[in-house]
């Protein structure tokens, strides 16, 4: 996998893979967002930008809130892909300021931090005034669009605690467990996680009876993780990541809730299949050595059936 260490790329250094199971290392960078910045974010063009790879499901939940805050017009968007040669790759044509020595997203972290350990995860928000990494929590990113948009609202303070914790619960059961499960390199470890991946789908599932989204009529931040897993199910976490036992298409309420998001305008620009299906499969060399993408399912996501008019 490679990661940063005192500063310095390292191919084949890797602190994710404990005994034969994947765990997820936590960043070593600050992630909170200072109080000039946040002022800043949402008036100042050419200055902030959210650094994201449309294969990443983290990046993906950014880049929703980004978009349904309405802040993408003054927050550029910088995507990362491509070969993984040291891990994800600023791809050109975007709206980041040319600097020739940043071509790697791991050089955004040394020239925040010089002697950086650690994996360069995606996404960022990133102050191209002060060539420095604001956060690369995606959860912070989220809830900082939220709190300076006048257009959603994501996490409202009385439900507050309660989205906190279903976001966790979706996290840990589900968008954390698919890793688990595609990554392990154990059978108990493996049967462990796609057991705790179906459970919590089942449960999502039954929650889902009768009601639009995860707290009723109102998008919140739960859902748009939950809507970041859920549209990379059938396209490589039931096929790459081996959670073969039932598809998202098998479930009729996380069906219907997914597509009823992919529908809202503005969402379905941020979903790239293509690219999505390139980077867990291109960039996994213990489990796919030939390189051998997948094919697209045949999906419709344009279905409405079920949906509310």
């Amino acid at each position: 996998m490679g990661m940063l260490v005192d500063g310095k790329w390292d191919d084949t250094a890797d602190r994710s893979m404990v005994s034969g199971t994947f765990r997820r290392e936590q960043t070593a960078l600050p992630t909170s967002i200072d109080s000039e910045a946040y002022q800043s974010i949402g008036r100042q063009k050419k200055r902030f930008f959210l650094i994201a790879s449309a294969s990443c499901p983290w990046s993906h939940g950014a880049v929703l809130a980004l978009v349904l805050s309405g802040l993408n017009e003054t927050v550029g968007i910088q995507w990362a892909g491509g070969p993984r040669i040291e891990g994800y790759g600023l791809l050109p044509g975007g709206p980041l300021p040319s600097r020739s020595e940043f071509k790697y997203v791991h050089q955004l972290y040394t020239s925040t931090i010089a002697d950086y350990t650690g994996r360069s995860t995606v996404p960022v928000l990133w102050d191209a005034a002060h060539n420095k990494i604001l956060s690369n929590s995606s959860a912070d990113i989220i809830l900082t669009f939220d709190a300076i948009s006048h257009r959603i609202e994501l996490r409202p303070k009385d439900r507050a605690e309660e989205i906190d914790n279903l976001t966790q619960h979706i996290f840990d059961g589900l968008s954390n467990a698919v890793y688990r499960a595609g990554k392990s390199q154990r059978q108990d470890e493996y049967d462990e996680a796609v057991d705790l991946v179906f459970s919590t789908l089942d449960g999502l599932e039954q929650g889902l009876d009768d009601q639009t989204f995860l707290f009723g009529d109102a998008l919140t931040l739960a859902d748009i993780r939950l809507f970041a897993t859920l549209v990379r199910f059938d396209t490589v976490y039931a096929t790459h990541f081996r959670c073969t036992r039932r598809r998202l298409v098998d479930y009729t309420n996380l069906w219907r809730f997914a597509r009823q998001i992919f529908q809202i305008p503005g969402v379905r620009q941020t979903v790239d299949f293509q690219e999505i299906r390139y980077g867990y499969y291109v960039n996994d060399g213990d489990h796919n050595p030939h390189n051998i993408v997948g094919q697209q399912p045949d999906l419709d996501w344009d279905d409405r059936t079920g949906i509310d008019e």
